[in-house]
């Protein structure tokens, strides 16, 4: 067996037990489901920067910053002059070291700028953020009521429109709190947004369960084609 073969058996071997240790939590939580939910989140938290560092810090900060983007042709000439201006980034990253400060007593202030700076700037880009999927479906809400088609009525799409608006109408109203007298029309209709709002929300907890039930699918197939083969071929069976 090659190098590459046995990490391939070796892999497969460990990835079968990790997904039984995960699975075992189902019967009750257990030491081996413990430690394999710690390695899974220290693998996490390793790989994460190294991720970070390799595929964003290194090639769009670092290698411009050092002059290592600018190819150098053989008689010593370059394809580009090298651009000072990428030294700039030298200022967002000693403003992020400033978090470290947090461990000083004395100094940490110092980190509670860079925490209010990104607080703020994450609130912006939420808000942003919020009013760029708003806004369309807002838009988006807005359907006529009699769709046309090639100059002729089209039941099927008009039916959906005008379903679709009523939908949307009843479920509105149904959060209408401030004002509607109880007894008047508006809190007669109010109750009947309830069901729809449990049609959809049944139909978000089903796409969920179909989700899940994919990844569990994935997962049984491995542990019945690949580990249980890989384990018969280690132990000489089959």
């Amino acid at each position: 067996m090659d190098s590459s073969s046995a990490w391939s058996l070796a892999s497969i071997i460990v990835g079968g037990l990790a997904t039984l240790a995960i699975f075992s939590f189902l019967i009750k939580e257990n030491s081996f489901y413990r430690f394999f939910e710690h390695l899974f989140i220290g693998i996490a938290a390793g790989l994460g920067p190294m991720l970070i560092i390799r595929d964003f810090l290194w090639p769009n900060i670092l290698e411009p910053m050092l002059g290592l983007t600018v190819v150098t042709y053989p008689d010593g000439t370059q394809a580009e002059p090298y651009q000072p201006l990428y030294l700039l980034y030298i200022i967002p990253m000693v403003f992020g070291c400033l978090y470290y400060f947090i461990y000083s007593q004395r100094y940490s202030w110092l980190a509670k700028i860079v925490i209010g700076f990104t607080l703020g700037a994450s609130g912006a880009l939420a808000i942003r953020g919020f009013f760029s999927e708003a806004v369309p479906q807002i838009a988006g809400s807005f359907k006529p009521l009699v769709v046309f088609v090639e100059g002729n009525v089209s039941l099927l799409e008009s039916f959906n429109n005008i379903l679709f608006v009523a939908t949307l109408l009843l479920v509105l109203n149904y959060f209408f709190f401030t004002f509607g007298e109880e007894g008047s029309l508006q809190g007669k209709i109010a109750p009947v947004g309830r069901p729809l709002l449990m049609v959809c929300f049944g139909a978000f907890f089903g796409s969920t369960v179909m989700a899940r039930l994919a990844l569990l699918v994935e997962r049984v197939q491995f542990i019945v084609r690949d580990w249980v083969g890989a384990v018969g071929s280690l132990v000489g069976i089959g």
